[in-house]
């Protein structure tokens, strides 16, 4: 997206594979991805139509950029970002 913004885009789970936890572990994956790759923000968007990728998205922390009190089908394409951070860890 830019120097400091990686842009997530067309990622998605397979039906046969879907409600298991593995689109939150891709995600993690591409989250941690980016941040060793010195990027401190991430943005994505998602259609209208996918309502599970929306609770995913808000679930893993993103913020939406859209008006969520508008109907779905009126935004279009629904805007995220999450500003990464690193994990510290305990001793």
């Amino acid at each position: 997206y830019n120097e400091h913004t990686a842009e997530l885009k067309r990622i998605w789970t397979s039906r046969r594979h879907r409600r298991r936890g593995l689109a939150r572990i891709v995600l993690a994956e591409l989250e941690t991805e980016a941040l060793l790759r010195g990027y401190a923000r991430i943005y994505l968007t998602t259609g209208w139509r996918q309502p599970e990728a929306v609770g995913l998205y808000l679930a893993a922390g993103y913020t939406a950029l859209y008006d969520a009190a508008r109907p779905a089908e009126e935004i279009g394409p629904h805007p995220f970002e999450k500003f990464l951070t690193r994990k510290v860890e305990s001793a």
